[in-house]
């Protein structure tokens, strides 16, 4: 086995993950996906035209809920 296999091998056995840091960023993605489904719903319903207040209002009450339930401590 080449060094940098060796020193990579070793890495991953004695990698132990974060668990708050893995939260976070899993909650970071849930935000984007709540982004993505708002923004999509309400082209879907109102077409590309519509830039109303509505949609940016839900989407911070609905990642305002996220935070809420999942702290960064």
């Amino acid at each position: 086995m080449s060094l940098i296999k060796s020193y990579l091998h070793n890495q991953m056995n004695t990698f132990t993950p974060n668990p708050n840091l893995e939260m976070l960023m899993q909650r970071e993605q849930l935000m984007e996906d709540i982004d993505c489904i708002v923004d999509e719903f309400f082209t879907a319903c109102c077409g590309d035209d519509y830039d109303g207040e509505e949609k940016d209002t839900l989407t911070k009450f609905l990642c305002d809920a996220v935070c809420k339930n999942f702290p960064a401590q």
